[in-house]
Parts: C-alpha cells; structure tokens; sequence
C-alpha cells in the first residue's frame, strides 16, 4: 500500500483538514480492504444472530460458530440500500432521500426501525422522526450499525463520514446513538491509513458527547482493560457503572464493540468471539467489531475458513436486489462509488479503473424547501404548532411567496409571506381546529413556493384523546397487610381487582362529567406521544386506581394489536368487552404487553383501568399495529404501527 503519510482520526483530521497534505492509496489495496470489510460485518453477523438478545456470558465450541444456512442481516441491509441511493444522488443525497428509499424498499418495522416508519408516514421528517415518540429507541444500535457505508466511501475523509453518518442516523434517533454512528464511520474512514485500532478509538472519542452516558461508558470498557482485567471483569464493571436492561441499547452494546477490538487484538476470530462471549446484542457487536478487523486485515488477511464457511452471496431481508447478488460485488460497488465521490477532493486512489460518472439525479438540487417544528409535531383539537420553513440552495429570481395549504379545518398564519433574497427561514404558526367530531392521527400540510412547481409536504399527528371517568382508592389497608392500622395513617391503598365502577359497563357521560365538577375542570387529557400522563388531571399523592375512556374511530373492520407500555398494573376493555389485564410492577418499555382484538368500523369505546402505584416512575402507553402484511404471522413486532385512526371528540 502506497501512503504518503500516516493517517489521523476524525478529530485530528477535522482539527487540522486545512493544512495536511494528500492521503494517497492503490485502488488494489483499497477494494481489498473493503471487500475485507463487508466480509468481516457478514461473518460477525452470521454468527451473532442466533444469540440476538442473550444478555448473559455465551460460550461457543469455535469449531461449531456458523449456522446451517446463512441468514440475512439487518445489520447490512440498510448499508446496501444506501449504497444504491448514493449512487443516483452522490454528494448530493439528504435524509428525506435515505428515508424515501426506506420506506419504499425496507419492510423492517420493528423497534425504532418501526418508530421511524410510523413518523414518515405521519409526514414527520428527519430529524424529528428519530425523536417523535421514539423515548425507548433513540439511544438504540439501529443507526451505529450502519456506519461502515460512509466510511468505507470516503476514505480519509472523516468528516465527510461523519456529515453523512449523522443524516443517516438522524431517520430513527437521536442524539447519543447519532454520535456513535458518527464516530465509528470516522474510524472506518481512517481504518485504511491507520491499523491500530486503539489509537482509532481514543482520536475520535471527541465526537462522543462529552461528559455523556455513553461516552462514560467507553471510557468505562478502555479503562478495564488498561487496567488488566479479564473480558469478563471488563463486562461485569461495564453492565454495573451504566448497564441497560434493553437487549439493543447502544450503553452496553457500544462497550462491547470496543472490549471485542481491544481483546480480539486484531484476530478476527478472536474479536467476533469476544463479543460473542459478552452477549446483549451479538449479531451487531460482532458485527461491527469484525468489520473492523476485516478491513484492517483486508480480504486476503481473513483465514480461508471463515472465507469459506461465509461463501460469496450477498443474502438480504429486504425487497432491494442489486445486480450482483454477492459480497465481492457489493465491495466493487462500493470502491466504485469511493473512487467516484474522491475525484474533487484531496484523497488520490491511484490506479483505479475508468468508471462512468454517477447520473444527472445526482447533481445538486437548485431550491428546496425544509420544515423544522418549534415543539413537538403533535397537536390536539385547539392547539397551536409553530414550523418553520426553510429556503435552501438558490434564491427565486423573481418575486415569490410561501404558503402553506392545510388540511381541513386547520388554519394558518400568516396566510402566505414574501420571499425575501436576504432571508432563508419563515415561521407560520398552524392552528388546530375546535369543535370537530373526529381528530385523525394523521395531518398532512403542503408548502408552496409561488407558482413554481416546488414544493414539499410535512405532517402534524393527532394526539389520542382520553377521558377521565375518576380516581379512587381504599382509605383502610387489606385485610393480610402486616401493621394494616398503622399503615393507614401514612398510606393509601388501591387494588386493580377492585371494581370501584361497574365493569365492564361504564356510563361514559356521566362519570365525565361527575370527575370534571370535582377536579374544576374538564376531565380530558391529551396524549402526544402515545402516554397517558395523569399529572395533567390528578394531583393526588400515593396509589390510586384511574379509569380513562377513548373513543377510536376505524375505517373498516379489522384486527388490530393494543400495544402497551406500563410499569403497573391494568386492565382493559373494549366495546364493554373485557380484552385482558397485567398485575404486575415493571420496568417500561413500549411492548410489555398486547393483545389481538377486532375493530368495528366507525367509533369504538376503549376503556383502560390504570393502577397507579408509585408516582415517581409511572408510566402508561398505548398504541395501535394492524394485524396486515406478508410478516403478520410473527407477531405484532413485525407489523407497521397504524396512522389511519382516528379519535372520537366525545365532549
């Protein structure tokens, strides 16, 4: 390999872009190195997916590491995919073009894959949709695994890298797992000038939020083994000091990617072993740790065993095909599109084939227009949400204006502004109508720019609409309380066996109205990212029991999942039928719970029994997936989250 001089991390590089000089490498050495790359996430992968989700210490028979048929990978998946969109849109790709082909060509709805679907679908773009409703997932690995596209197309162009990783990781997160997706693609760019990993590491830990959870908890996983301690210590101090019980939190899984390179001393095998053996998500951390490896070894440095065992054939879950179906030949495309995307820069790839230029799609766009919210993108039947609408690229030439045009009902203000050459942003404020019988989900806005064709569409979701029917609780403790007399001078007590209403029949109406007069307010609460949050209503202290009522309005029957978040217990019905219940004290997630019911068309009552047990770590969400599409047959996890229903105003 040919180098002119030796390679930097991103945050020496950012620091000192300006005043370095070329970094040169043969063609030969960097296709091998990237094709090294890919096989290395493919082998890791492959054999990390059976143990997905087993957090405890995994041993495996090293002879015995690869399944009977090789499965696809979500890991890759989505790297192929962009591969193909920047090879029609190059430099001058964006998020929304990320996020388009995704929708178009990745059925994945699961976990905050599932979370970015629901919010594009709603009109919700990045980077709000890696923030909407998406409170459990936005610290998930989902995006850092997808960082060795950009690195491997821009070879010593860490900050190159680091742009598009972050529009990339912006679709289905935020903050904390954005940065890591950035700070891995640096590595990656640099990983073809630089083989010591280590030093990869501690150059770009900059990128990492300061003084952040996860950027502790590298420093966490490099300290352990500085200090000499065994794999298993090393992950026993990184699960104590900042552990996760998420399976695919980036907390522990971007520790273990770090101890599997520093571990795995640079031998593939060892390092895809290393995280296997720390467990958590394995198919990601191994990976990504042997992608690492594989590109500093190259594909010619990998052993012929694990070569032989991966094969050739680019296997993938979702419906994108490319040309050539293989491994080889996504690395080929992929140094293709290195060698294209390096020609006006400073990186020469010296004696790389003629290839043809990238397309006309790819040139840079003229003018476009963006939305970015002030708040949430949420509202409620008379709220008020301010966007603000963004003139990029080129100026209009000629005298223009901007409206909006909104969905029925819905107002705005101002009505239309001036285009202004000096300007680039115009704030409108959206006004929600009242008095509306049924409030959608989904609330699709269009910008126009004056009597050009250009235009763009944004979303604003309807919040969920629930109703108190009341709060209650007991004033003496259970019969088989220790001390129960004692104990009701400091307690309040609530059971969720006890029917403190007629169940399953409610008079909706008139416990409303009743539990209104008594707060001195109307007793209805909006929920803006699916949470129930009864602070809004009760001030009471202590365990109670709450009942709530939604009205949800469908437009054809069908079955539908309920899925639920809680940390207490519930129980739930729906059109007076009793749909099932939890008694339980747990840790929130999105998904503790569902259950499969069936949808009338036209408005049906739900009603939930919320046992409220301690105040300080309550939570209650509710959402709805569709049992529909080729993958229903899996479970709720594998189905798209519904945009179509709508709420019925019931007062």
């Amino acid at each position: 390999m040919a180098i002119t001089r030796q390679g930097t991390g991103a945050a020496e590089v950012l620091a000192t872009k300006s005043s370095a000089c070329a970094l040169s490498m043969e063609y030969s050495t960097y296709l091998d190195k990237v094709y090294g790359g890919w096989l290395g996430k493919c082998i890791g992968g492959t054999i990390g997916a059976r143990f997905e989700g087993v957090k405890s210490w995994i041993e495996l028979d090293p002879d015995a590491l690869f399944p009977e048929v090789i499965p696809p990978n979500d890991d890759l998946d989505l790297q192929v995919l962009w591969l193909g969109v920047l090879e029609k849109k190059g430099m001058h790709l964006s998020a929304d073009d990320l996020a388009q082909a995704w929708v178009e060509l990745c059925w994945y709805p699961f976990c905050e894959y599932g979370i970015f679907r629901r919010n594009w679908r709603l009109g919700i773009h990045p980077p709000m949709s890696g923030r909407f409703n998406n409170q459990f997932w936005e610290h998930g690995m989902g995006c850092p695994i997808r960082s060795e596209i950009w690195g491997y197309v821009f070879p010593g162009r860490p900050e190159q890298a680091v742009r598009f990783a972050g529009m990339d990781g912006s679709l289905d997160h935020t903050g904390q797992s954005i940065a890591v997706e950035k700070m891995l693609a640096a590595m990656a760019s640099m990983a073809f000038y630089r083989n010591d990993l280590r030093a990869l590491i501690e150059a770009n830990l900059a990128i990492l939020p300061a003084g952040s959870p996860i950027e502790r908890q590298v420093q966490t996983a490099l300290q352990a083994y500085d200090e000499g301690l065994s794999l298993y210590m090393a992950r026993e101090r990184v699960v104590a000091l900042g552990g996760f019980p998420e399976a695919c939190d980036i907390l522990i899984n971007v520790p273990i990617i770090i101890l599997a390179l520093l571990y795995g001393k640079g031998d593939l095998k060892e390092t895809i072993l290393a995280a296997l053996r720390c467990g958590y998500d394995t198919d990601c951390t191994m990976a990504t740790a042997g992608a690492f490896v594989g590109q500093v070894l190259g594909a010619q440095g990998i052993s012929a065993d694990l070569r032989d065992a991966i094969g050739d054939e680019l296997v993938m879950g979702i419906e994108y095909r490319r040309e050539d179906m293989t491994i080889s030949g996504l690395a080929r495309d992929t140094a293709r599109m290195g060698v294209l995307l390096a020609a006006d820069s400073d990186i020469a790839i010296e004696d790389a084939p003629e290839f043809a230029p990238l397309p006309l799609s790819a040139s840079p766009r003229k003018t476009h227009l963006t939305v970015e919210y002030a708040g949430l993108p949420c509202a409620a039947p008379g709220d008020a949400a301010a966007i603000r609408v963004n003139v990029e690229g080129s100026m209009p030439h000629t005298s223009s204006t901007i409206r909006i045009e909104t969905p029925e009902g819905w107002d705005v203000s101002p009505r239309e502004m001036q285009v202004d050459p000096l300007m680039r942003k115009y704030e409108f404020m959206l006004h929600a109508p009242h008095g509306v019988k049924a409030w959608p989900r989904r609330n699709l806005f269009r910008v126009l720019l004056g009597d050009t064709a250009l235009q763009t569409t944004f979303g604003v979701a309807g919040a969920g609409l629930w109703y108190a029917l009341g709060a209650y609780f007991h004033l003496e403790a259970p019969e088989d309380v220790p001390d129960r007399l004692q104990r009701a001078w400091h307690h309040h007590f609530a059971s969720i066996d006890h029917p403190y209403l007629p169940e399953p029949e409610f008079d909706i109406e008139s416990l409303y109205e009743t539990f209104s007069r008594k707060i001195g307010k109307p007793a209805m609460l909006a929920s803006y990212e699916h949470e129930i949050e009864l602070d809004q209503l009760i001030g009471l202290r202590g365990p109670y029991c709450a009942y709530l009522a939604r009205t949800i309005i469908a437009k054809r029957p069908h079955q539908t999942h309920i899925v639920i978040g809680n940390t207490d217990s519930f129980r739930l019905f729906l059109n007076g039928e009793y749909v099932g219940e939890r008694d339980e004290h747990i840790w929130w997630t999105p998904q503790n719970n569902s259950y499969l019911v069936s949808l009338k068309e036209g408005p049906n009552l739900l009603v939930v029994k919320l046992l409220k047990q301690d105040s300080r770590d309550f939570r209650f969400t509710l959402g709805f997936r569709p049992d529909e599409g080729l993958h229903r047959e899996r479970g709720q996890h594998f189905v798209d989250w519904d945009v179509e229903l709508s709420d019925g105003v019931m007062f």
